[in-house]
């Protein structure tokens, strides 16, 4: 049956496979007593004994050996995007309700940077990596732990939380070091250096599937990632790299959970590879241009979502495809700039699978007045920043959500003084959206900070303002929130950590 050959479909039709497949074993085993028999008095066109439901099931375990498992969901938001699917969404429910403000703050009162969502545990443990150390604290506040990087090394890969150990990539000079660390007590457990990859310094975001710890480098380029490298997650010992003709920014691979892994270039090419290293397909063209800083993810249905721009100043899209060979589902032109990785995730209890796309002006480096005013005049005033949802299965518009205008091109926060030696925080134009298991979507401003939960509660398809909550912080995001079951936290670029429980 079709159905059957989607590996997502594997659980619901393995006892049919299974069933089948020892009949066939049955006709050719009869086939064989035949004919080493001399006879033809066999009628192997009988149905074999009758196969129970017992040995269906012990087949089954058998086979269960052999799959891959998830480890990342061991864990409320181990990586970016919370899981190897890299979905951004999540089945609990967090406030979405910030009249109260938040439960907790972490004042940041050194002014590091933090490029990344917040880490949350089984114990509902947060850790927040800035730029030069790694936190650890009690959902309750208490600062359980601090690791430090090396005084010249700078962190600005996301970590990820694998089997007790939460695992970071600090480099100096553009050469990567990997470290282990026991989540437990904050001591390392292994570092490896990698004298011969380089590592160009953007947002990307660390990954571990299977044992396998993955992370993107430059190999052909001066700008974002062409290459991804495979080490072993047990001690950093290096296994493959496989090198692209095409250029990823804030990389983030992501799996379906079969072993393989999938990643998109800011111009919309698509890769699938073993966890060998072996490509299995590719699509779409390969160019080493940064189109835009965005990517793709793995969706729960067969489906990776690649949000790019055909170029410099083309159009941007969002384009769905079938994991299984790359070929396209649907293609939708978004109203304006691809802003970053899309979310893919359930609106709710009976409500559609949707791909969150975050579009919008991306925030610049601080400059001179005079540019700053020019650059806003020619695009009408103000920075825009929106999200829209859309259709899984067509790419049907199902909401659009504007966010209010910025009357800057810097981010809130880039102007202030900061921790000595950091430089601007330089976002996309808003964090990744988050889905929460109510059909909460979360949006986070890298113009001005604002903290968004909406919601299509009538299921109008219009969102209006009473469906919305806002908390204003008033310094630029560079990344997402993060989930567990009621809480939320969010962390800012340069400000603090906000921590909101039910």
């Amino acid at each position: 049956k079709p159905f059957c050959l989607s590996p997502f479909a594997l659980e619901p039709c393995r006892a049919y496979l299974l069933v089948h497949m020892m009949r066939a074993l049955w006709h050719i085993l009869c086939l064989a007593l035949a004919v080493a028999n001399h006879c033809d008095q066999v009628d192997c066109h009988d149905e074999p004994p009758a196969v129970s439901m017992l040995q269906v099931h012990l087949a089954q375990k058998a086979l269960q050996q052999t799959t891959y498992h998830d480890d990342s969901r061991a864990y409320y938001w181990s990586n970016r995007g919370r899981d190897v699917l890299r979905s951004s969404s999540a089945p609990y429910k967090s406030p979405s309700n910030f009249s109260s403000g938040p439960s907790w703050i972490w004042p940041n009162d050194l002014k590091e940077q933090v490029r990344h969502s917040p880490l949350i545990d089984a114990d509902m443990n947060i850790y927040v990596c800035t730029t030069t150390r790694l936190r650890k604290f009690t959902s309750s506040g208490t600062l359980l732990w601090t690791w430090s990087a090396e005084p010249a090394q700078k962190m600005t890969a996301s970590p990820v939380l694998y089997k007790g150990s939460i695992y970071v990539l600090p480099h100096e000079s553009h050469i990567p070091t990997a470290a282990s660390i026991d989540m437990a007590t904050g001591t390392m457990n292994w570092k490896r250096h990698y004298a011969n990859l380089t590592h160009s310094g953007d947002a990307e975001s660390l990954s571990i599937y299977n044992g396998i710890f993955l992370f993107g480098a430059a190999t052909n380029i001066m700008k974002g990632m062409d290459t991804l490298v495979a080490v072993r997650a047990a001690d950093g010992n290096y296994l493959w790299e496989y090198v692209t003709d095409a250029v990823m920014w804030n990389f983030m691979p992501s799996s379906p959970g079969d072993g393989t892994v999938l990643f998109s270039s800011t111009c919309g090419t698509v890769f699938r590879l073993s966890l060998e290293g072996e490509l299995l397909w590719r699509a779409g063209p390969g160019h080493q241009l940064v189109c835009v800083a965005v990517g793709g993810v793995t969706g729960p249905n067969g489906l990776f979502y690649a949000e790019y721009r055909e170029g410099r100043d083309g159009a941007s899209y969002v384009t769905a495809h079938n994991i299984s060979d790359g070929s396209v589902v649907w293609k939708r032109e978004l109203p304006y700039r691809a802003a970053q990785y899309p979310a893919v995730g359930q609106l709710g209890p009976g409500g559609p699978l949707a791909v969150l796309a975050a579009i919008g002006d991306n925030p610049l480096p601080p400059g001179p007045p005079e540019l700053e005013a020019s650059l806003l005049k020619r695009n009408g005033g103000a920075w825009r920043n929106a999200v829209i949802a859309l259709d899984a299965a067509t790419g049907a518009t199902l909401w659009h959500s504007q966010d209010r205008p910025w009357n800057s091109t810097v981010g809130a926060g880039d102007y202030d003084k900061h921790d000595e030696g950091e430089g601007p925080c330089f976002p996309d134009a808003q964090g990744i959206p988050v889905i929460a298991g109510d059909g909460s979507v979360y949006t986070s401003s890298s113009q001005h900070g604002d903290l968004r939960a909406i919601r299509d509660a009538d299921a109008d398809g219009i969102i209006s303002p009473w469906e919305v909550s806002t908390f204003e912080t008033k310094q630029c995001f560079l990344n997402s929130p993060s989930m567990a079951p009621g809480m939320l936290v969010a962390a800012l670029c340069w400000g603090p950590m906000y921590v909101f429980k039910d």
